[in-house]
Protein backbone atom coordinates (compact mmCIF):
# COMPACT_ATOMS: atom_id res chain seq x y z
CA UNK A 1 0.00 0.00 0.00
CA UNK A 2 0.96 3.29 -0.84
CA UNK A 3 1.74 6.11 1.75
CA UNK A 4 0.21 9.55 1.92
CA UNK A 5 2.13 12.13 0.16
CA UNK A 6 3.75 14.42 3.11
CA UNK A 7 1.29 17.62 4.32
CA UNK A 8 1.74 20.60 6.62
CA UNK A 9 -1.46 21.72 8.56
CA UNK A 10 -2.61 25.16 6.64
CA UNK A 11 -1.03 28.40 8.00
CA UNK A 12 -4.13 30.28 7.96
CA UNK A 13 -6.34 27.85 10.39
CA UNK A 14 -5.97 29.18 13.85
CA UNK A 15 -3.39 27.09 14.88
CA UNK A 16 -4.21 26.65 18.67
CA UNK A 17 -7.00 24.88 17.62
CA UNK A 18 -4.69 22.00 15.91
CA UNK A 19 -2.63 21.80 19.06
CA UNK A 20 -5.47 21.57 21.19
CA UNK A 21 -6.68 18.67 19.32
CA UNK A 22 -3.24 16.89 19.02
CA UNK A 23 -2.41 17.38 22.51
CA UNK A 24 -5.99 15.78 23.67
CA UNK A 25 -5.15 12.82 21.39
CA UNK A 26 -1.98 12.54 22.11
CA UNK A 27 -2.93 11.52 25.88
CA UNK A 28 -4.65 8.22 24.20
CA UNK A 29 -0.62 7.00 22.76
CA UNK A 30 0.40 4.38 24.63
CA UNK A 31 -2.71 3.86 26.53
CA UNK A 32 -3.44 0.55 27.45
CA UNK A 33 -6.83 -0.85 26.40
CA UNK A 34 -8.72 -4.63 26.19
CA UNK A 35 -11.46 -5.55 28.73
CA UNK A 36 -11.82 -8.99 29.21
CA UNK A 37 -14.73 -10.58 27.28
CA UNK A 38 -16.22 -14.07 25.86
CA UNK A 39 -14.09 -15.70 23.47
CA UNK A 40 -15.18 -15.12 19.70
CA UNK A 41 -14.15 -18.96 19.08
CA UNK A 42 -16.98 -21.14 21.02
CA UNK A 43 -18.48 -17.98 23.47
CA UNK A 44 -16.49 -19.16 26.87
CA UNK A 45 -15.97 -16.23 29.36
CA UNK A 46 -13.07 -18.99 30.87
CA UNK A 47 -10.02 -16.98 30.02
CA UNK A 48 -6.67 -15.35 30.42
CA UNK A 49 -4.79 -12.58 29.57
CA UNK A 50 -2.08 -13.20 26.87
CA UNK A 51 0.15 -10.47 26.84
CA UNK A 52 0.25 -7.20 24.17
CA UNK A 53 -0.38 -7.11 20.56
CA UNK A 54 2.76 -6.45 19.38
CA UNK A 55 1.82 -3.60 16.82
CA UNK A 56 -0.42 -1.10 18.78
CA UNK A 57 -3.93 -0.54 17.32
CA UNK A 58 -4.22 3.15 15.46
CA UNK A 59 -5.66 5.77 17.42
CA UNK A 60 -4.96 8.67 15.07
CA UNK A 61 -2.97 10.07 12.79
CA UNK A 62 -1.42 13.49 13.31
CA UNK A 63 -0.08 15.81 10.49
CA UNK A 64 2.72 17.91 12.32
CA UNK A 65 5.23 20.13 10.95
CA UNK A 66 7.99 16.84 11.44
CA UNK A 67 5.39 14.77 9.69
CA UNK A 68 2.85 12.17 10.60
CA UNK A 69 2.82 11.22 13.87
CA UNK A 70 1.31 7.98 14.67
CA UNK A 71 -1.02 7.36 18.16
CA UNK A 72 -1.45 4.06 19.34
CA UNK A 73 -3.50 1.66 21.95
CA UNK A 74 -1.78 -1.35 23.55
CA UNK A 75 -4.05 -4.16 22.91
CA UNK A 76 -4.68 -6.58 25.59
CA UNK A 77 -4.81 -10.46 24.38
CA UNK A 78 -6.60 -13.13 25.68
CA UNK A 79 -6.25 -15.99 25.21
CA UNK A 80 -9.34 -19.06 25.86
CA UNK A 81 -9.09 -21.76 28.27
CA UNK A 82 -11.73 -23.68 26.76
CA UNK A 83 -10.32 -23.85 23.08
CA UNK A 84 -6.91 -22.05 23.10
CA UNK A 85 -7.90 -19.51 20.98
CA UNK A 86 -5.68 -16.12 21.24
CA UNK A 87 -8.21 -12.66 20.68
CA UNK A 88 -8.23 -9.26 21.18
CA UNK A 89 -9.70 -7.51 24.46
CA UNK A 90 -13.16 -5.49 24.10
CA UNK A 91 -12.33 -2.28 22.26
CA UNK A 92 -15.70 -0.61 21.58
CA UNK A 93 -15.33 1.68 24.01
CA UNK A 94 -12.29 3.31 22.14
CA UNK A 95 -13.06 1.94 17.73
CA UNK A 96 -16.28 0.78 15.77
CA UNK A 97 -16.51 -2.74 15.02
CA UNK A 98 -13.60 -2.99 11.27
CA UNK A 99 -13.10 0.05 11.56
CA UNK A 100 -8.92 1.43 11.52
CA UNK A 101 -9.17 4.55 13.10
CA UNK A 102 -11.01 5.10 16.87
CA UNK A 103 -13.91 6.70 17.08
CA UNK A 104 -13.57 10.64 17.28
CA UNK A 105 -11.85 10.21 13.93
CA UNK A 106 -14.13 7.96 11.88
CA UNK A 107 -17.53 10.62 13.39
CA UNK A 108 -15.43 13.56 11.95
CA UNK A 109 -15.28 11.41 8.48
CA UNK A 110 -18.89 10.54 8.45
CA UNK A 111 -20.07 14.27 9.90
CA UNK A 112 -18.03 16.05 7.05
CA UNK A 113 -19.07 13.46 4.20
CA UNK A 114 -22.47 14.37 4.77
CA UNK A 115 -21.78 17.70 2.58
CA UNK A 116 -18.43 17.22 1.22
CA UNK A 117 -16.88 14.78 -1.36
CA UNK A 118 -14.39 12.37 0.24
CA UNK A 119 -11.01 14.62 -1.28
CA UNK A 120 -12.57 17.62 0.03
CA UNK A 121 -13.17 15.69 3.92
CA UNK A 122 -9.11 14.28 3.55
CA UNK A 123 -8.17 18.04 2.50
CA UNK A 124 -10.57 19.35 5.75
CA UNK A 125 -9.89 17.04 8.27
CA UNK A 126 -5.63 18.11 7.28
CA UNK A 127 -5.88 21.66 7.28
CA UNK A 128 -8.72 22.13 10.07
CA UNK A 129 -7.82 19.60 12.53
CA UNK A 130 -4.08 18.23 11.13
CA UNK A 131 -5.69 14.41 10.89
CA UNK A 132 -5.01 12.10 8.06
CA UNK A 133 -7.33 9.74 6.56
CA UNK A 134 -7.01 8.99 3.15
CA UNK A 135 -10.17 9.53 1.14
CA UNK A 136 -10.69 5.85 0.07
CA UNK A 137 -10.91 5.28 4.20
CA UNK A 138 -13.66 7.98 4.34
CA UNK A 139 -15.63 6.59 1.64
CA UNK A 140 -15.43 3.16 3.45
CA UNK A 141 -16.06 4.46 6.64
CA UNK A 142 -19.34 6.82 5.35
CA UNK A 143 -20.55 3.28 2.93
CA UNK A 144 -19.81 1.06 6.36
CA UNK A 145 -21.58 3.32 8.68
CA UNK A 146 -24.24 5.33 7.12
CA UNK A 147 -25.48 8.54 6.89
CA UNK A 148 -24.52 9.68 10.83
CA UNK A 149 -27.65 9.64 13.05
CA UNK A 150 -26.38 10.95 15.84
CA UNK A 151 -27.37 14.30 17.04
CA UNK A 152 -25.69 16.90 15.23
CA UNK A 153 -25.37 19.76 18.58
CA UNK A 154 -23.67 22.83 17.83
CA UNK A 155 -22.76 26.00 19.19
CA UNK A 156 -20.97 29.26 18.06
CA UNK A 157 -17.82 30.14 19.18
CA UNK A 158 -16.26 33.17 17.42
CA UNK A 159 -17.66 32.64 14.22
CA UNK A 160 -17.02 29.14 13.93
CA UNK A 161 -19.83 26.54 14.18
CA UNK A 162 -18.40 23.95 16.83
CA UNK A 163 -19.81 20.22 18.05
CA UNK A 164 -20.76 20.16 21.51
CA UNK A 165 -20.20 16.49 21.33
CA UNK A 166 -16.53 17.16 20.10
CA UNK A 167 -15.53 20.03 22.69
CA UNK A 168 -17.03 17.40 25.82
CA UNK A 169 -14.29 14.93 23.84
CA UNK A 170 -11.35 17.09 24.03
CA UNK A 171 -12.22 18.55 27.29
CA UNK A 172 -12.72 14.69 28.80
CA UNK A 173 -16.27 15.45 29.33
CA UNK A 174 -19.16 12.96 28.32
CA UNK A 175 -22.37 14.07 26.64
CA UNK A 176 -23.60 10.30 26.32
CA UNK A 177 -23.90 8.40 23.55
CA UNK A 178 -23.41 11.15 21.42
CA UNK A 179 -20.99 11.35 18.30
CA UNK A 180 -17.98 13.07 18.94
CA UNK A 181 -18.68 15.61 15.13
CA UNK A 182 -16.62 18.83 15.01
CA UNK A 183 -16.73 21.84 13.41
CA UNK A 184 -19.96 21.72 11.24
CA UNK A 185 -18.55 23.74 7.99
CA UNK A 186 -14.37 23.73 7.41
CA UNK A 187 -15.40 27.77 6.04
CA UNK A 188 -16.83 28.41 9.51
CA UNK A 189 -12.68 28.78 10.69
CA UNK A 190 -11.96 31.58 8.06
Amino acid sequence: MREPAPKVPDPVVPSQFIREVHDRLRQYDGMRAGEERPCPGCSSTSTRKNGYQAAGKTFARLVTDEGFEEITLEVQQYECKSCGRSFQGDLSEFFYDDCAYARPVVDLCRFHAVDESYQAVERTLMQCYGLQVDRDTIERYDEKRGEPTESREKIDVGGSSLSLPFLAFLFGESLGNSAHFAVSSHRALW
